[in-house]
């Protein structure tokens, strides 16, 4: 055990305290000795341990699964989970910046990433969620969703005072937490917005955008009567504010993959500032993860970016790749590197300006916050079609690439729909080529390294032809 938390970058002084917590945690989670053997060996495999902001990055998020696992034993009077609900990591932080007796996460992220890609056991969980009412086999129901059904079917996750989602990205997560409701007795609440937008609306989202923040406000209202005192305007704002240098530490690290040649740190890694930017803290807890972020950029920046150095050869053929890495499974994007692709983004979200992941308000900025939350219905993820791909063919221009990786997440009925246009629209215009494969963003069942290592390697000699 002490020698998991050295590599996680845990301190001397902290063993005392934590050890006993992440035992207790780890015990209830079913992790073994074997398990954590086999974490260090996945660790030292799939990320760069050698950098002290990987290290301490990644126990952030195992001290975040066992907080999560003990919280009703840690004293924490209410409990508030968000389940792909974009936006609610703020409220979140001006929740727990007014009480410490709160405790508010986005539930799934990060023990995707530590059951997952750290011990390669997120699969118990899955199959658990599908001896309830989420399927396996050709119709699949979310991984995602599965990992919060599994967490609470098992009873390894506290049972939650609220328990809130949105239907921006999902259609079938309003429905999974109804069913929660009746099943568990899990107060609920979903808030959403119109999807009827038409293309010539691009890229205003104003009437989108009002509809949603209007919806927003509903939720801050129900987490009011949660948490027993109001949440104000002021208060929003300020978690905002406060939030900013977390944002922009994950920007910077992002950037830094997309612009370098050569690629200066493994795409694997994109998940772990993923799960930190995802998560609610108190203003003075973000101070923490916005230290790790940044340390971790320049241990990049030192031994890296100035020297020249990479972990693949200069010139290597440069990717998009459509949706987010694996939430729970390394194993794609290691190949990657392995067959020397160099997969500069991921689709976390694009705005349609420029294809950035940051929204330009120096002419018009909304001054509601719940407006100036709901800007995120202007990201990639939550367009028509139409405005998706024209996103996307201003992202492949803006990082220079020569090929897409057009991974589809089969159970998303909205992903897998626009899945032919894009790559048709990517192919038309760009002429670059583009690999459609079919995806699971959450699951590692579906993984083929063998059919998917040689699909890779024609895609490469493809990008290599065209050059």
């Amino acid at each position: 055990m002490i020698d998991l938390l050295r590599l996680c970058g845990f301190e001397e002084y902290e063993f005392k305290t934590e050890i006993p917590r992440i035992e207790k945690a780890f015990g209830r989670l079913g992790i073994t000795h074997e398990d954590i053997e086999r974490g260090k060996q996945r660790l030292n495999k799939y990320y760069d341990m050698e950098l002290s902001g990987v290290r301490r990055a990644i126990g952030l998020c195992v001290k975040e699964v066992v907080n999560t696992v003990l919280a009703r034993e840690d004293g924490k009077t209410k409990i508030i989970y968000g389940l792909m609900a974009p936006g609610f990591e703020i409220l979140g932080t001006a929740v727990r910046s007014k009480s410490d007796e709160i405790y508010i996460t986005q539930i799934t992220q990060c023990f995707q990433f530590v059951l997952g890609c750290v011990f390669g056991k997120i699969v118990p969980i899955l199959e658990a969620a599908e001896g309830k009412w989420l399927k396996a086999g050709r119709v699949h129901h979310c991984g995602n969703l599965k990992t919060f059904v599994g967490l609470l079917s098992l009873g390894l996750i506290p049972k939650p005072d609220l328990l809130v989602t949105s239907g921006q990205l999902c259609d079938t997560a309003p429905k999974t937490i109804d069913l929660a409701q009746e099943l568990y007795n899990i107060p609920t609440y979903s808030y959403d917005t119109c999807q009827d937008r038409e293309f010539r609306e691009y890229p205003d989202s104003s009437r989108v955008i009002s509809l949603h923040a209007k919806s927003l406000r509903g939720l801050s209202r129900k987490m009011q009567e949660v948490v027993g005192f109001e949440i104000t305007d002021d208060l929003v704002l300020e978690a905002m504010k406060a939030r900013g240098k977390l944002g922009q530490a994950v920007r910077t690290l992002q950037t830094s993959l997309e612009s370098n040649d050569p690629l200066i740190v493994s795409p694997t890694h994109e998940q772990i500032w993923y799960c930190m930017g995802t998560l609610s803290y108190s203003e003075s807890g973000l101070e923490k993860p916005t230290a790790i972020l940044n340390t971790m950029y320049q241990e990049i920046l030192d031994n890296r970016i100035k020297s020249g150095k990479g972990i693949l050869e200069r010139g290597a053929p440069r990717i998009l790749s459509i949706c987010p890495s694996n939430a729970s499974d390394p194993r794609q994007e290691h190949l990657l590197c392995e067959l020397g692709i160099a997969s500069v983004s991921s689709e976390t979200g694009f705005c349609p300006i420029h294809g950035n992941r940051d929204i330009d308000f120096d002419e018009e900025r909304p001054t509601d916050p719940y407006e100036m939350l709901s800007q995120g219905l202007q990201r990639s993820f939550t367009q028509v079609v139409s405005a998706r791909v024209a996103i996307i063919i201003e992202v492949c221009k803006r990082l220079g690439v020569d090929g897409v990786l057009c991974r589809y997440h089969v159970a998303c009925r909205n992903l897998v729909a626009d899945t032919i246009i894009l790559r048709n629209e990517i192919v038309k215009q760009l002429g670059i080529p583009v690999l459609l494969i079919e995806w699971e963003s959450f699951d590692p069942r579906i993984y083929d390294e063998e059919q998917l290592r040689k699909r890779l390697q024609v895609f490469k000699e493809a990008m290599k032809e065209r050059r």
